[in-house]
């Protein structure tokens, strides 16, 4: 594999992934900008809106056809929250080269699809999203945040966020909320829209067999220039004096327990190994012993909250359970702290973390998503650099990180009629 980054102007970078093995062309563009909860529902509107119509193909049967010409082509997106950034990305799939019948230049018009996406827009007197085109994108993300109320899973976690990260960008729905929405225009979308263009900070990865030329100078001149936005990937959440206790009911099968730690300082490493055998994998403890042993939940996990220096446990819980879930959480939580706890299960922890990291590399998305987590460390360390230093962590390092956590903010979805604050 090889792999090159290059600058496109002010704010603006290009990096070019090549791996032969691949049979495909993947080109991802991530936007980033500063966290403005105000602006989460039209900024989240606009992936969609975008993708599934543009000025050239101003519909979704255009642009499906548009995609069937490239040999099935497809185009997808995401929002994300990364601390107190936020970011949309867009992705186009094509064949290779190599793979099509008439030698069509495929990885140049998949590009040049995903500008004409971004940048020419399906837009109505110049000045507004098409109304018939933001209307369905408007349902469908008001559909969105239904169904994050239906799931009591990601309900509860959005639930529980309000307070771990209180007065903080991520205390906010990444999609708004159904009244912001609803508030929605297409004037006010497409403002927002020049907005991003005009602010935000733009990394492209390509990733595909062969050497791809031509991409670098394509960009260039799509993008102007643009100032480079203040991001923040690194900006831990204060703990609270005291941990916060809040009980919500409502109609539920399975009580939902959600319990989160917050340290001052710890190296992502240690925190991510120490997440990892607390309850973030099938060895971990909270799975052998809470789940397994004491069969006190359905499910309980552990995982890492990146820049925020938060770990966060959830858990589905019976209503008679809810308590002694809770104990046992702090109690194996404990016993790491007193390094009660099997050398294997450090052992297990840096193989399945090891795995993890030489599989970069066997999918597009892996190879981008790698390239990316390096630009939000500031950290140009390979893969197998990082595996050194994973390899080097000690149990005094998970004792002494595992010390580092306090618990934060509890949060239960409990039975109607059996909520408390």
């Amino acid at each position: 594999m090889k792999e090159y980054a290059q600058s496109l102007g002010e704010g603006i970078e290009f990096v070019s992934i090549v791996e032969p093995k691949f049979k495909t062309t993947n080109i991802f563009i991530s936007l980033l900008l500063p966290c403005q909860p105000e602006k989460f529902a039209e900024w989240s509107i606009l992936p969609n809106l975008l993708l599934n119509s543009s000025e050239k193909y101003p519909t979704i049967a255009q642009m499906s056809e548009k995609m069937q010409d490239l040999y099935g082509a497809y185009l997808d997106n995401s929002v994300s929250l990364i601390a107190n950034t936020w970011k949309m990305m867009l992705t186009v799939n094509v064949i290779g080269d190599a793979y099509a019948l008439e030698h069509e230049k495929l990885r140049e018009e998949a590009a040049s699809l995903l500008l004409e996406c971004l940048l020419h827009p399906n837009l109505e007197n110049g000045n507004a999203f098409a109304e018939t085109a933001f209307k369905t994108e408007q349902q469908e993300l008001l559909d969105v945040i239904q169904n994050e109320i239906n799931n009591k899973r990601s309900y509860a976690m959005k639930q529980a966020r309000t307070t771990i990260f209180q007065n903080e960008p991520n205390a906010c729905p990444l999609y708004g909320t159904e009244e912001e929405v609803l508030a929605l225009t297409p004037e006010k979308v497409y403002q927002a829209y020049q907005e991003i263009l005009q602010n935000a900070q733009i990394l492209i990865y390509y990733v595909g067999a062969e050497e791809a030329p031509e991409l670098p100078d394509l960009f260039r001149k799509a993008f102007a220039e643009r100032k480079m936005p203040e991001i923040s990937v690194q900006s831990p959440s204060p703990c609270k004096a005291e941990p916060v206790t809040v009980s919500e009911a409502m109609q539920v099968g399975q009580c939902q327990l959600i319990m989160a730690f917050k340290a001052e300082e710890i190296p992502q490493e240690a925190a991510r190994m120490t997440s990892l055998m607390f309850g973030g994998a099938p060895f971990s403890l909270l799975f052998s012993n809470v789940r397994e042993k004491m069969s006190l939940c359905y499910y309980c996990s552990s995982n890492i909250v990146y820049g925020k220096n938060t770990m966060i446990v959830t858990s589905g819980v019976s209503q008679e359970n809810l308590e002694k879930a809770h104990d046992e959480i702090l109690n194996q939580l404990k016993a790491m702290q007193n390094g009660e706890f099997e050398d294997s299960l450090l052992t297990d922890a840096k193989r399945y973390l090891i795995n993890a990291l030489r599989l970069t590399g066997d999918t597009p998305s892996s190879c981008a998503a790698e390239a990316f987590e390096r630009f939000i460390r500031d950290d140009h360390a390979g893969v197998e650099e990082r595996i050194k230093l994973y390899e080097s962590l000690t149990r005094q390092d998970i004792i002494h990180t595992a010390k580092a956590f306090r618990l934060d903010t509890v949060y239960k979805l409990t039975q109607k009629g059996e909520a408390q604050r």
